[in-house]
C-alpha cells in the first residue's frame, strides 16, 4: 500500500512539474511572440527608409545621366556640307566650329569650287546647310536655289523666312516684292563683283533698286 502511494505521489509530482514547465514555455513563447510583434513596425520602418533611399539614389542617377547627355549634346552641332566638297554629307563638330572645319571634315574643296565665295571663317550653328558653289555657277550668276530653311555658302540661316542677299538664287530673290528677273540678276551680279553685301542697305547700290523698293523688302531680307 505504501509503495503504491509513493508511486502515485511521484506521478502526481511529475504531472505538476510537466504542467508548470509547459506553462512556463508558453509564457516564454508568448513573450517571444510579443517581442517579435513589437519589432515588426520598427523593421517595417527601416525597410521603408531603405527603399526610399534606394529610390532617391536611382532618381539621382537618372537625373545625372540626363544631365550628362544634355551637356554632351550641347557641346556638339551637326551641319550639312554639300556642293563642291570632296565628300558631301552631314558632319558632327564641336560647338563653336567654323565653316573651314566643316569643309575639312568633308574632305576639302574640289578644284571646281569657288573657294573665295565661301566665308570659311564664319561660325556655324546646329543644323546649318553649307553649300559650296562652283566657280562656273558664280561666274554665270546661276547659283543653286537654297532649300527652305537652308543656309548657303557661308550665309546666315534663313530659317525665319527671310531671304539672304549673299546666298539666295535668282528664283528666291524673285519672291521679294518688286524684284523681277532682271533685278534678281543684277543683285547676283553685284554681289559677285563686290564680294557680297556688307549690309542690307547696300542693296540700294544695285542698279534699278531704289529706296522705295528697299523700304518694301527690308524686313524680308538678311545678309
Amino acid at each position: 500500500m505504501q509503495g503504491n502511494k509513493r508511486r502515485m505521489t511521484a506521478l502526481a509530482a511529475a504531472g505538476i512539474l510537466a504542467v508548470c514547465l509547459a506553462s512556463g514555455c508558453g509564457r516564454e513563447n508568448d513573450g517571444t511572440m510579443l517581442d517579435e510583434i513589437r519589432q515588426r513596425p520598427e523593421e517595417q520602418e527601416e525597410t521603408k527608409k531603405a527603399e526610399t533611399s534606394e529610390d532617391i539614389r536611382e532618381d539621382k542617377d537618372v537625373q545625372k545621366k540626363a544631365s550628362d547627355e544634355s551637356e554632351k549634346s550641347e557641346g556638339k552641332i551637326c551641319v550639312f556640307v554639300c556642293g563642291e566638297a570632296a565628300c558631301p554629307g552631314v558632319y558632327e563638330l564641336a560647338a563653336g566650329s567654323r565653316i573651314y572645319q566643316a569643309v575639312e571634315a568633308a574632305g576639302g574643296l574640289l578644284d571646281t569650287a569657288a573657294a573665295d565665295y565661301v566665308n570659311q571663317a564664319e561660325l556655324m550653328t546646329d543644323g546649318q546647310r553649307i553649300y559650296i558653289p562652283s566657280a562656273e555657277e558664280v561666274q554665270s550668276g546661276s547659283l543653286v536655289m537654297l532649300d527652305p530653311g537652308g543656309s548657303g555658302a557661308g550665309g546666315q540661316s534663313a530659317s525665319d523666312g527671310r531671304v539672304n542677299l549673299n546666298t539666295a538664287g535668282k528664283e528666291e530673290l524673285m519672291t521679294l516684292a518688286g524684284i523681277g528677273e532682271k533685278k534678281a540678276e543684277a543683285i547676283i551680279q553685284y554681289r559677285n563683283t563686290s564680294g557680297g553685301f556688307g549690309s542690307i542697305e547696300e542693296l540700294m547700290q544695285v542698279e534699278g533698286i531704289k529706296e522705295g523698293t528697299f523700304e518694301k523688302i527690308k524686313e524680308d531680307i538678311v545678309i
